[in-house]
């Protein structure tokens, strides 16, 4: 009974903030989805670029290491 009394209560508060201001409303709904997504993607993007420099810092490690020690195959 509480469940439906609540859920009532937010369906009125939705219709009454979507009445007052739609593109607020809209834009809020759109915020509350896509901020997961934007964190993951900005993490993703901060690990890739992590792993990358490493990748080009062992390469560059190896190349110098072999141009020191005269030995090349």
């Amino acid at each position: 009974m509480w469940q439906r009394f609540l859920r009532l209560l937010t369906i009125g508060f939705n219709a009454y903030s979507f009445y007052s201001n739609p593109v607020r409303f809209i834009v809020s709904i759109l915020c509350v989805i896509l901020v997961p997504y934007l964190a993951y993607i900005f993490w993703g993007t901060v690990i890739v670029i992590l792993l990358a420099a490493a990748g080009i810092y062992l390469i560059y490690r190896i190349f110098t290491t072999q141009k020191n020690t005269g030995r090349y195959y």
